[in-house]
């Protein structure tokens, strides 16, 4: 049985400091945990600098026709370049440090950042940093469709990194006038990305947010006459308390103290300023 769209939500890229813009939705707004922050970026600069985070995994992915490569440094892998259409996970679990920013100074990199939360008992798993080329994204490719299996299973097709929070994550390319049913997680929603497409009778256009209902277990997309290029993400929620405290997440008050006070006593590592 199909879902049915409960939110509908027409987005636009918005300021968000210098050489960074983008359109961001949050579990606090939008039914999409485990997802907690979805949003997609275009960047010119470095923004933040190095930065810890805790109780979360944070991935980013280049779009593939991002004009150039991602730097980034986190202190478990060194400095790695994420290329168009290759992404990189930070399972930050316990704590851990990193940096991100565009590999050509000056030059308009896009992508998106994506972070996941981590049930209670994962909170404070072993961090890891796991780097995906983009060769080695999975792609399905049938008369409708091309989707890359930017993180979980399709079609018989699985990525090999796993986070430990469950999720599938698709990009998808969808033929003009085609469409596609896919079968999902409870939690699922589409966000579009090119052309147009529609979805239980609602319009589909690049920035648009659709939240699907827990009911039902797969969904159908149907492109317009451009084509549609969007991503799926599905997964199920964790129904767990939430504590946001800036990079860290917890599930308990108790919780975000220890991660401070892990913070405090340099126990989440250390990464020097990157200077070009």
């Amino acid at each position: 049985m199909n879902k049915k769209v409960i939110k509908k939500t027409d987005s636009a890229f918005n300021p968000i400091a210098k050489g960074l813009k983008g359109a961001g939705f949050f579990a606090r707004d939008f039914p999409i945990e485990p997802f907690l922050l979805f949003s997609e970026f275009r960047m010119s600069q470095q923004v933040f600098g190095p930065h810890p985070h805790a109780g979360v995994s944070v991935m980013t992915y280049m779009r593939p026709d991002s004009k150039e490569s991602y730097i980034n440094r986190d202190n478990l892998s060194g400095l790695s370049y994420i290329e168009p259409g290759g992404l990189q996970i930070m399972q930050a679990g316990s704590g851990m440090h990193h940096d991100e920013f565009p590999k050509v100074q000056g030059v308009e990199t896009s992508g998106f950042q994506i972070w996941f939360n981590h049930s209670d008992k994962n909170r404070f798993v072993t961090p890891k940093s796991i780097h995906v080329d983009a060769k080695d994204v999975p792609e399905v490719v049938s008369d409708n469709a091309l989707v890359r299996i930017v993180h979980g299973t399709y079609d018989g097709k699985s990525t090999t990194h796993k986070m430990v929070t469950d999720i599938d994550l698709f990009h998808i390319y969808l033929k003009p006038h085609k469409s596609i049913t896919i079968v999902t997680k409870p939690m699922a929603f589409v966000y579009g990305m090119e052309g147009s497409g529609a979805t239980e009778g609602e319009q589909i256009l690049p920035k648009t947010m659709i939240n699907y209902s827990l009911e039902g277990d797969s969904i159908t997309v149907e492109a317009g006459e451009e084509g549609l290029q969007f991503m799926l993400g599905s997964g199920t929620p964790h129904n767990e308390p939430i504590v946001y405290g800036g990079p860290f997440v917890a599930t308990t008050s108790e919780q975000m103290e220890e991660m401070q006070h892990r913070y405090s006593r340099g126990e989440m590592g250390k990464l020097e300023p990157y200077f070009y």
